[in-house]
């Protein structure tokens, strides 16, 4: 993976790959920073999921979820 930040100073970019990318699929992506999803609210989401997960667990994981589910 090749990530780099960018300053066009016209509507023409120009991209090197390196040798190993030739004859492969490569997604480029172009977007401004401040169109960029803040590094911090994906960490909140992360986070949320774990947290969600411990709650969960009290109520999924327990001999009567088992028998219910057992025939699935």
């Amino acid at each position: 993976m090749i990530k780099t930040l960018i300053t066009p100073e016209n509507t023409h970019v120009s991209l090197e790959v390196p040798a190993s990318f030739v004859g492969k699929q490569v997604e480029i992506i172009a977007f401004t920073i401040d169109e960029s999803v803040d590094e911090s609210v994906e960490q909140d989401r992360i986070l949320t999921h774990y947290v969600s997960q411990k709650s969960l667990e009290k109520d999924w994981l327990t001999n009567e979820e088992d028998e219910a589910w057992q025939n699935l």
